[in-house]
């Protein structure tokens, strides 16, 4: 067991100097650098063992870390366990909060955030999570409001360097279960590239169609649904609507089993009317996203059916109005949500590698004990 400990710690001494040091002053090449850390002792003095450890292409974006650590048995032998860790740049996900408002949001109506993981099973109304957290990189009084009965079941988070109990205020019955505290650095959220994709014009479904199928990416000048009309998309596809996306009352996208849709938005518009439903049938929101370019600023959202996906619009203002749970997470610029809807985050979206930015840190990608 000291002799792993030791590989251990020769894996950590390696990535802090990966990241926070200078590799370059170990002995080796620009290919391969080696340290060895001999008689290493603990704080009352004893003898504990050495490490060696060699770092194999350590300016790539995956190092390799080869550590043996060897501490004395009897007789003048040693015993020694090395590991093999490979390395990978960090990713933070911009979903990381149950409701994120660049710059504030206001929550009041009797809504509510709690937190489930999508990975282990369906959300749990009676045995919820306590991680919905909310958060803001705003620092001015009153960025946040949270009035009428809200409930955030987590944590609310403020700006980089602000004082939390001068931006988030409380009244009415609100309540946050876990702490207020500021950002440790700002987030970052930059706006997502518009996409090249076929271009097919304006979709305009008439009222009472229900046999449009969509099965391939592409741009959409508008997209538009008539009162009681239904599209259905099967598939892998990315939909670019750089104009008004419109559903009118009684209207339906059905999202099949096994899909993986991203709807991107542009110029224009976002209206869900009222009894209108965005169906991700595959009830995981890693299957849908909602996503905002840099000119896409309106969202308003007035459906009535649970929505299972993600939105990312960070500079767009999201007027929620609609009694619907969100099952996933929202980012935006800031969010009006004035109804009784259950915000439900989805932890294993914090570690999901797909939206979000490589930070300049090696973490850990895989470890293995070589025998």
């Amino acid at each position: 067991m000291a002799a792993l400990n030791l590989a251990e710690a020769g894996v950590e001494r390696a990535i802090w100097e990966l990241n926070k040091g200078d590799i370059a002053t170990w002995s080796g090449t620009l290919l391969e650098r080696h340290l060895t850390l001999t008689s290493i002792a603990t704080n009352d003095g004893k003898t504990v063992g050495d490490v060696d450890i060699v770092v194999t292409n350590p300016a790539s974006d995956n190092p390799v870390v080869g550590t043996t650590g060897r501490v004395a048995w009897i007789g003048g032998r040693t015993v020694s366990r090395s590991l093999r860790v490979v390395l990978k740049h960090g990713f933070k996900s911009h979903f990381d909060f149950g409701i994120f408002g660049d710059e504030g949001f206001d929550l009041h109506g009797d809504a509510y955030t709690d937190s489930y993981n999508s990975q282990v099973g369906l959300y749990d109304p009676l045995h919820p999570n306590d991680r919905g957290d909310v958060g803001t990189n705003a620092d001015q009084r009153w960025d946040v409001v949270l009035l009428n009965n809200t409930r955030v079941n987590g944590n609310a988070i403020s700006g980089f360097q602000s004082d939390p109990e001068v931006v988030i205020r409380l009244a009415n019955n609100a309540m946050i279960t876990g702490t207020k505290s500021a950002l440790e650095t700002p987030k970052l959220l930059p706006v997502y590239p518009p996409p090249l994709l076929t271009n097919r014009g304006a979709l305009s479904i008439p009222t009472g169609s229900y046999d449009t199928l969509i099965t391939e990416s592409g741009r959409y000048t508008s997209f538009f649904l008539s009162a009681n009309s239904k599209v259905t998309i099967s598939g892998r596809v990315s939909l670019f609507v750089d104009g008004d996306f419109t559903m009118h009352s009684n209207t339906t996208i059905d999202i099949l089993p096994g899909s993986e849709v991203e709807i991107i938005l542009g110029n224009g518009t976002f209206t869900q009317q009222s009894n209108t439903q965005i169906n991700n049938l595959t009830q995981d929101p890693r299957n849908l996203a909602i996503l905002g370019t840099a000119s896409f600023r309106n969202m308003n959202w007035q459906a009535n059916s649970a929505f299972y996906g993600v939105i990312y619009v960070p500079e767009a203002n999201v007027d929620y109005a609609a009694n619907s749970d969100v099952f996933g997470s929202i980012v935006c610029n800031y969010i009006s949500l004035a109804s009784m809807a259950g915000i439900h985050y989805d932890e294993s979206l914090g570690v999901w590698e797909k939206y979000g930015t490589y930070t300049g840190d090696y973490v850990v990608k895989s470890w293995q004990e070589i025998i």
